[in-house]
């Protein structure tokens, strides 16, 4: 009777196994990280929509994945440091997931720079402000504001800036009321006169806006990606050997 052994058979099958293992487990550590990356991302869309009210499609995509590579054997979660010609993701919800006090916005930096602001100081909508259906102060407004009062950098604003600003009384027109000005006792910052008075688009205030934290960005994507990169290595390895 003849007896068939498996076992110099297996062991050797186990020594192959072994080593293609070893080959193949960091392109499926590479696939698994990457993968893991991309669905954090797309995870963090809803967790902007639970923490903001009524965020913009910007900010709702404001995170982007860096897939990982045999070299780093890690991949990443990261706010968009590059906005295109919006404001950085990285600069508008940065206090909101680190806490603190709010960068200023190119807006404040030119009514600063045409000295109608105070330095460091900040704008907040008034009662007559247009807004969108995100909350915030309609941009058409906002370049209009910059454009009658020549807060884009011309040259020759500060000759230009009190002709007629001050002293003309058309309906519709915009003017802005300065730190230590006196118009009609109005508080400083931005007015648009109307046939009954005027109204308050913008206004200058001092106090630099404090955040808490609403979204703890980091710890979101880390608990997400503790659930979901060991399923993902799983199905990598799998079809890798």
């Amino acid at each position: 009777m003849a007896f068939i052994s498996f076992r110099d058979t297996a062991e050797a099958l186990r020594e192959d196994l072994k080593a293609e293992f070893q080959t193949k487990m960091p392109f499926a550590c590479v696939v698994a990280l990457t993968r893991t990356a991309n669905k954090c991302r797309d995870l963090m869309k809803g967790h902007i929509e639970k923490a903001f009210d009524r965020p913009t499609p910007y900010a709702i995509n404001a995170a982007r994945a860096v897939p990982a590579t045999k070299q780093t054997m890690a991949s990443a979660v990261l706010l968009r440091e590059f906005g295109g010609k919006g404001t950085p993701a990285e600069y508008f919800l940065g206090p909101e997931v680190d806490g603190g006090p709010r960068r200023q916005k190119r807006s404040e930096k030119a009514l600063a720079s045409a000295q109608y602001l105070q330095p460091g100081g900040f704008l907040v909508p008034g009662k007559g402000a247009a807004m969108n259906q995100y909350g915030n102060q309609q941009s058409a407004e906002v370049v209009k504001i910059l454009s009658v009062l020549r807060a884009f950098g011309e040259r020759g604003y500060r000759a230009n800036r009190t002709k007629g600003w001050a002293h003309k009384s058309e309906v519709g027109q915009i003017f802005a009321v300065r730190v230590g000005d006196n118009v009609n006792d109005l508080k400083p910052g931005v007015y648009r006169r109307t046939e009954t008075g005027v109204v308050c688009l913008m206004r200058f205030v001092k106090k630099t806006p404090e955040y808490r934290v609403r979204l703890p960005f980091d710890a979101l994507v880390q608990a997400d990606a503790a659930r979901i990169f060991p399923e993902e290595l799983k199905i990598a390895l799998y079809s890798f050997l």
